[in-house]
């Protein structure tokens, strides 16, 4: 009787033990805002929203976009096997200084309107180099210039307020920092620079939700998480594998890859066009 009687409060604590951890943590496909829309209705100043920045908030345009169409990742990869790592740097420094930017989902300034009308704190993290990045001075500044000007201003919504270094972290690509709201990471895990932001200000939300477009950023933070005792929220976000890909000129884009190597500049088509007329013929 003593024996079965452990046994019955044993997995009565194993179900709630894993009812709690379901409770804690999860992490889901998205494909639009709504999900993240019904999770802003149950949030509050104890919550913290993390936006990832590249392919969550905004994306280059078609004509810039480096990575979206199979031939123009052919291309960038032939250029990168000729290349050393800083001068892969600089050609990318030119063709990013030039491109134009969009919103992944215009219903992101609903979002953005919750979070400021009821004030919860919220922050972009993003895994890009910090300082000089070719012809860019700070990549940080080209960075945060093009939030702003998509109307993604993280200053009034971050709980950390000022500028953050985190030289602790430093590695080749740069300095992890915050700065704005944006948490730049350099290259260096998300969860690990998160994690260095959070105690260096002694500041723990109840509850984080984080939106990203890769699976293991995620799955770090929610590994952070656990360990910070946080209530986790991820959401795979997978938009912009519904965005149809960018209609390319194959001709065009091979000579616009050469004077990108030969001659350090980035052209778009109507620039091409007219040095090189024959191209539209």
């Amino acid at each position: 009787m003593i024996r079965t009687a452990t046994l019955t409060i044993f997995h009565l604590f194993l179900s709630f033990f894993v009812a709690i951890s379901t409770t804690l943590a999860d992490i889901i496909e998205i494909s639009d805002l709504a999900p993240l829309a019904e999770l802003l209705k149950e949030s509050d100043k104890d919550t913290l929203v993390i936006f990832d920045v590249d392919h969550v908030l905004i994306m280059p345009t078609d004509e810039h976009t480096l990575n979206r169409h199979p031939y123009r990742k052919q291309l960038w990869q032939e250029i990168e096997s000729r290349l050393s790592k800083e001068d892969m740097k600089t050609l990318y420094g030119v063709a990013t200084s030039k491109a134009k930017w969009r919103l992944i989902d215009p219903g992101i300034a609903d979002i953005f309107g919750h979070l400021r009308a009821h004030k919860i704190p919220s922050v972009a993290l993003t895994s890009i180099y910090t300082g000089k990045f070719g012809n860019i001075e700070r990549l940080e500044d080209w960075r945060i210039k093009h939030l702003h000007d998509l109307g993604f201003d993280f200053c009034n919504l971050t709980p950390v307020k000022g500028e953050m270094l985190l030289h602790e972290l430093e590695e080749q690509d740069g300095t992890p920092m915050l700065k704005s709201g944006v948490i730049l990471t350099a290259q260096v895990d998300k969860a690990k620079t998160l994690a260095c932001v959070l105690s260096r200000s002694n500041y723990y939300p109840k509850t984080i939700i984080f939106i990203d477009d890769i699976l293991s950023n995620l799955e770090s933070l929610e590994r952070l998480s656990s360990e910070l005792k946080i209530k986790f929220h991820g959401l795979h976000y997978t938009a912009t594998s519904g965005i149809p890909m960018p209609v390319i000129n194959e001709k065009i884009e091979k000579i616009r890859f050469q004077i990108l190597e030969k001659e350090h500049e980035w052209l778009d088509y109507q620039e091409l066009a007219a040095r090189v007329p024959a191209l539209t013929e």
